[in-house]
C-alpha cells in the first residue's frame, strides 16, 4: 500500500467452526483449514495470485483466511480489479480445493468478501485494515444472506414436495460378512444444491426447519424400512438433540410411526452424535432413556471424534459405538489411531456395547479392524449407500 496507494484484502469465510468441528470432530475440521490453505498456496505457486500476495489466517485454527492483493509493477488496483480477481479466485478454489481433500470429501461453501484499502497518512496502516476487513465481512454476511435466502426457497420446495432421497448402507459382521443392520441417510435431490446431506440439513438449522426436515427424513426411512430389512436386521436412524425433543419422538407419535413401518422397538436404533452426549445432556439422556426402556437401541456416532467423557457415554447406557470414519481411514498406517480404538473397543466390552467402524474404504483398514476386534463395520469397500425404490418390494 505504501509503494502503489492501493491494497485489495479479500476475506475467505469457511463457515466451518459452527457445523464441522462438532459433528465431525476436531481432525476433521483441522484437516479441511489445512487443506483450504494448501490451496491458496498452490494457487500462488501456479501463479494464479501473485508472488507477493499475502495469505493469512485470522487466528489459531480459525476457519476465516485473508489475502492481500498488490497491483502489478507500477500499477495499482482499483474497485473493478479487485472485483474480477476476487471472482477469479474464488472460481480457482472450487477448481484446487478438491485436489487438496481427502478421498470421498466434499469440498465445503464458502463466502467471500473484499474491499479496497487506500493510503491515508492521516491513519495508521492498522486502521485502514480493520476498516477493509469489516467493509469485506459485512460483504460476505450480505451474500450468505442472499444466498440462504434463495436456498430457503429451494428447501421450501423439498420439504413441501417431500423430495427427499433415502439410502440405506449395510452394517456389515466383519467376520461373517452377514448384514446385521441399516443405517439410512437422506439427501436432497440428485444434481441440485441440496444433494449432499450435511448442506441440506445446516441450511435447515440455520433457517429453523430442522425438526421439520427430520421430520419427512424420519417418516420416509421409517416407510422404506421393511423395503430394505431382512428377518434379524436393524434401522440405524440419524437423530439430533432437537430432534430427541420434539414430540413426534418423545411423545406417542414416533411409536405410531415405528409400528406402523412393520417394525419392532428393538428393529430400530438411534443415532446420535458423540458432541451430543455431553452438552446439555440432562432432558436429552432422559428422553433417549425412555425410548430405551420402550425397545430401542442406542448407538453414539463419531466415536473418538468428539469430546465426550467416559462417564457420559456410560450413563447413556448405549447399545452401539461408532468409530468415527476420519479414524478409520489409514487406521493401517497409524499407531495413533489403534491406540484410539483399542480404548473404544475396551470401553464396549466394559458397557456391554459393540464397536461399529466407520467408513472402511480399503482391504488394509478392514485387516486392520478384524485383527483388533471390531465386530462390525460399515462403508463402501464393503457395500455403498444405495436408494431404494418407494415401490420397491419388501424384503423377506
Amino acid at each position: 500500500m505504501e509503494e502503489r496507494g492501493t491494497l485489495a484484502l479479500v476475506y475467505l469465510d469457511l463457515g466451518a467452526e459452527g457445523h464441522v468441528e462438532p459433528v465431525h470432530g476436531w481432525q476433521a475440521y483441522d484437516e479441511l483449514l489445512r487443506a483450504f490453505a494448501r490451496t491458496l498456496l498452490a494457487l500462488r505457486e501456479s501463479g494464479q495470485l501473485g508472488p507477493r500476495d499475502v495469505i493469512a489466517a485470522m487466528a489459531v485454527r480459525s476457519d476465516k483466511f485473508l489475502v492481500f492483493m498488490r497491483g502489478g509493477e507500477g500499477t495499482a488496483v482499483d474497485a473493478a480489479a479487485v472485483e474480477g480477481r476476487t471472482r477469479r479466485l474464488r472460481e480457482n478454489i472450487v477448481e484446487t480445493l478438491p485436489a487438496h481433500l481427502g478421498p470421498g470429501v466434499e469440498p465445503p461453501a464458502f463466502d467471500v468478501g473484499q474491499a479496497l484499502m487506500f493510503r491515508d497518512p492521516m491513519l495508521r496502516a492498522e486502521r485502514s485494515i480493520h476498516r477493509a476487513l469489516d467493509e469485506a465481512m459485512f460483504m460476505s454476511l450480505r451474500q450468505r444472506s442472499r444466498e440462504d435466502d434463495q436456498r430457503a426457497l429451494g428447501l421450501d420446495a423439498i420439504i413441501g414436495g417431500q423430495q427427499v432421497v433415502t439410502l440405506f448402507q449395510p452394517i456389515l459382521d466383519l467376520r461373517t460378512q452377514a448384514v446385521v443392520g441399516q443405517e439410512v441417510f437422506t439427501h436432497g435431490p440428485e444434481g441440485t444444491p441440496y444433494e449432499e446431506a450435511e448442506r441440506l440439513f445446516a441450511l435447515a438449522e440455520r433457517t429453523g426447519r430442522l425438526v421439520e426436515l427430520e421430520r419427512l427424513a424420519r417418516a420416509r426411512a421409517l416407510a422404506s424400512a421393511r423395503r430394505v430389512l431382512k428377518s434379524g436386521e436393524k434401522l440405524f436412524l440419524n437423530t439430533s438433540t432437537r430432534a430427541l425433543l420434539d414430540v413426534e419422538v418423545a411423545g406417542p407419535g414416533f411409536l405410531k410411526l415405528v409400528e406402523e413401518s412393520g417394525l419392532r422397538h428393538e428393529e430400530v436404533v438411534l443415532e446420535i452424535t458423540e458432541r451430543m452426549a455431553k452438552e446439555e445432556r440432562g432432558p436429552y439422556q432422559e428422553a433417549l432413556l425412555a425410548l430405551k426402556r420402550q425397545g430401542f437401541g442406542i448407538a453414539i456416532d463419531d466415536m473418538g471424534a468428539g469430546y465426550s467423557s467416559l462417564q457420559s457415554l456410560v450413563d447413556l447406557e448405549p447399545d452401539y459405538l461408532k468409530f468415527d470414519i476420519s479414524l478409520v481411514r489409514g487406521i493401517d498406517r497409524s499407531s495413533i489411531k489403534k491406540s484410539l480404538l483399542e480404548t473404544v473397543v475396551d470401553l464396549s466390552g466394559r458397557i456391554g456395547a459393540q464397536v461399529v467402524a466407520e467408513g472402511i474404504e480399503a482391504e488394509a483398514e478392514l485387516t486392520t479392524l478384524r485383527e483388533m476386534g471390531v465386530p462390525l463395520g460399515q462403508g463402501r469397500f464393503l457395500s455403498a449407500p444405495a436408494v431404494v425404490p418407494v415401490d420397491a418390494p419388501v424384503a423377506p
